[in-house]
């Protein structure tokens, strides 16, 4: 736990700017704050905080001081890509307390700012073949073993069974019907950047996989039509695969295969950046 002197924080933005630097991320929306927000379990790591703030106060101040604090929760997703055993999207939820803690002693009253980790992480894993069956809309294909009324088991061939939180995935649901997996990726800043290559590139080898292609990607001469649809394999709207594929079109060469039109496209990214 980080002990910073003086009042740092007036408000829940700033806690939050804080609670990242603690972290050690970046550029993380709102959007996707608030999809982890379920999983901070505030009740349960409260106690914790109270316990922290409290030994902090008495080591720097001694035991008859009297205090009162203001507490923020802020849960920090962090992103990882495994490819052992299976391709997944593993998702690290720490918890992070923010507190302003107003110290009154027997001469005057002072503050004190306190950043760092409460709880135990919650990590969440999702196999490549059940994101890419979200992105289809074709969730029901896998069986469901477990259910509770805050999370769903599913059973995923090849793979340990899949627990993820009733609200977690109704949220993603939600967010996959208006946008891509990679600009849903991109909310998670600088790291949501960094894996989104390899996500991608694993949801368009699954589409190929279920896909009648007879010519390999990796063979296959590219045309305006199959970079569209290889793009809309991977999540991206049709309107934004073709506004991407319009935007690469001059660097396509007639000879090119998909798969390296692909890699240039995505590497142009959105917007050019």
């Amino acid at each position: 736990m980080k002990i910073l002197t003086g009042k740092q924080v007036d408000n829940k933005r700033e806690a939050v700017r804080l609670a990242f630097q603690a972290a050690g991320v970046d550029d993380i929306s709102a959007d996707i704050l608030d999809m982890f927000t379920s999983l901070a379990n505030i009740d349960t790591v409260s106690g914790e905080a109270d316990k922290i703030i409290g030994a902090a106060v008495k080591n720097r101040y001694g035991s008859k001081v009297t205090w009162r604090a203001d507490r923020w929760f802020v849960p920090i997703p962090k992103l990882s890509y495994s490819s052992k055993d299976m391709p997944q999207l593993v998702i690290e939820v720490i918890v992070y307390v923010i507190a302003v803690v107003t110290i009154k002693t027997q001469q005057d009253s002072r503050h004190m700012t306190l950043a760092g980790s409460v709880g135990k992480p919650q990590i969440l894993t999702i196999p490549m073949v059940f994101l890419h069956a979200l992105v289809e809309k074709d969730q029901g294909r896998f069986s469901i073993v477990a259910r509770d009324v805050g999370n769903t088991t599913w059973e995923v061939p090849g793979a340990k069974p899949v627990r993820l939180p009733n609200d977690f995935v109704s949220e993603l649901n939600e967010m996959l019907k208006y946008q891509s997996v990679v600009s849903w990726l991109r909310e998670f800043g600088t790291q949501g950047k960094s894996v989104a290559p390899l996500v991608t590139g694993s949801l368009l080898g699954l589409a190929f996989q279920d896909s009648t292609q007879p010519v390999p990607v990796s063979r296959e001469v590219v045309t305006t039509d199959n970079l569209v649809s290889a793009l809309e394999s991977m999540a991206y709207r049709p309107t934004e695969a073709k506004e991407m594929v319009k935007r690469v079109a001059p660097r396509l060469r007639a000879d090119m295969t998909l798969e390296e039109a692909i890699r240039i496209t995505l590497q142009m990214g959105k917007g050019g950046d």
